[in-house]
């Protein structure tokens, strides 16, 4: 069930970034801003998915 929230919570924040992309699309700068967020988050999103729950 946690890894659902955490894909959930991940496609929602791609979503917004992808949509948000016309009123940045002229600044270099917050593209790669924006390119990072994704990846960065992607990233710990996955690590966060794979450790083993302390719950069970």
């Amino acid at each position: 069930m946690r890894n659902r929230w955490i894909l959930i919570g991940y496609l929602a924040l791609f979503f917004g970034v992808v949509s948000l992309y016309d009123r940045y699309k002229e600044n270099t700068f917050l593209v790669i801003v924006a390119t990072a967020i994704i990846l960065i988050t992607g990233l710990l999103a996955w690590i966060w998915s794979v450790q083993p729950n302390k719950d069970e």
